[in-house]
């Protein structure tokens, strides 16, 4: 299928489709005689996955590499990298949980204040 079919298929901007390509994420598997692109018949399941997967969190080098030849997902790759992914976001939640803390711990001291200044400039986020 060429280009303008696959995009109306995915959805996709014909741009878009380019730019994965250009990624190395998708690739014509030909070009007609007249150069245009032409995509295998599982390039729409192969967008519908790097859509997916960026919509989960992962970039696009990592997806890359999730990927076969066939367009397929790598269990143990994907295995991995999902567990990387989680660690950062447990990071991210523990990060957020001791601003979130040091935010009560502020407000409940601006409630208790008396000073004359009452955004003190030494309340500091763990």
């Amino acid at each position: 299928m060429k280009i303008g079919e696959l995009s109306r298929m995915s959805g996709m901007a014909a741009s878009a489709i380019r730019f994965y390509e250009e990624q190395g994420l998708l690739a014509p598997i030909s070009r007609t005689a007249s150069g245009y692109r032409q995509y295998a018949s599982n390039a729409p399941d192969r967008l519908k996955l790097i859509q997916g997967a960026k919509k989960l969190g992962f970039s696009l080098d990592v997806i890359r590499d999730m990927l076969d030849e066939n367009g397929k997902c790598s269990i143990e790759k994907t295995m991995q990298q999902s567990a990387i992914l989680l660690r950062e976001i447990e990071e991210q939640q523990a990060a957020l949980e001791r601003r979130r803390q040091s935010l009560l711990i502020l407000r409940a001291n601006l409630d208790n204040y008396q000073g004359d200044n009452p955004c003190p400039g030494n309340q500091t986020v763990n």
